[in-house]
């Protein structure tokens, strides 16, 4: 019989514990029921002082080579391989692929396996930490916050700590952050309602986000912006399995994409704010 693996805990895992963000059993983070009840009281359930011990008691960073590298990963998981295709990882990969050079993918921020998603480097302004969440992500908008500034937090202590990086990275500015993702992602989180190619935007649930955002924005030193992306998932899978450039390894199919295959529905001028200027 095939003993199923353990689940590793991740150290967001262990972050999330630590503050633990309960209120009426329910975790404000990482449970669904949690999220809602946030959204009508407001209430985090944890304070920016948490999160800063937690952090400060479970990041460490060991020096390693790959550590800052500026890559831009441009295959995935063949869409064919139903059970190994993961949509996150194909909508990261062709939002690098149809946005400028500045753009990089798997952005490693400890190794092994804690990357930001996207990270946007600008030479004369902060770099942008992208968080992407897909259509039918089960990390609720609080989860992405917090993942965020967990991300930010590796980010900083590389430079407070003159850990070694790679030499491709050329300049160490401050970062903000974008958490990203379709707009079906935020109407399932109720924060939005899509109703044919309109938005309609549930507002006292947004002044209940945005006021989280100024205040943890404020207490970590960064800009915190939720963007949407017009797209999709029927569309954006439709258009993976256009992309005919396979290789096989280690058994697996693997999808290679290239400028012809840029989405422009992608591009950066396309992104949505979420919450209004």
């Amino acid at each position: 019989m095939k003993r199923e693996r353990k689940r590793v805990k991740t150290n967001l895992d262990k972050i999330i514990a630590k503050i633990n963000a309960r209120k009426n059993d329910y975790c404000r983070i990482s449970n669904l029921q949690g999220w809602r009840d946030y959204l009508e009281d407001g209430d985090m359930a944890f304070t920016p002082k948490d999160l800063d011990e937690a952090l400060k008691n479970i990041i460490s960073i060991k020096p390693h080579p790959k550590l800052l590298y500026p890559r831009k990963k441009n295959n995935f998981t063949a869409i064919s391989q139903d059970e190994r295709f993961r949509p996150e990882e194909a909508l990261e990969r062709f939002i690098t692929l149809s946005n400028s050079k500045n753009f990089c993918n798997q952005f490693p921020l400890r190794i092994p396996k804690e990357y930001s998603d996207i990270f946007i480097i600008n030479d004369d302004s902060r770099h942008i930490l992208v968080e992407l969440k897909s259509w039918e992500s089960n990390n609720s908008p609080l989860y992405a916050i917090v993942e965020s500034i967990k991300n930010l937090f590796l980010y900083r202590t590389i430079k407070r700590e003159n850990i070694p990086y790679h030499q491709d990275f050329k300049r160490f500015n401050d970062a903000d952050i974008i958490v990203l993702a379709p707009r079906s992602y935020y109407q399932f989180y109720d924060l939005i309602e899509e109703i044919d190619d309109s938005v309609v935007y549930h507002n006292r649930h947004i002044d209940v986000l945005s006021r989280t955002l100024n205040y943890l924005g404020s207490e970590f030193d960064t800009k915190i912006i939720f963007m949407m992306l017009n797209l999709k998932e029927e569309d954006f899978l439709e258009h993976c399995k256009k992309c005919k450039n396979y290789k096989e390894k280690n058994g697996k199919k693997i999808t290679y994409i290239f400028d012809e295959d840029a989405l422009p529905e992608l591009a950066r001028d396309e992104w949505e704010p979420l919450i209004p200027h």
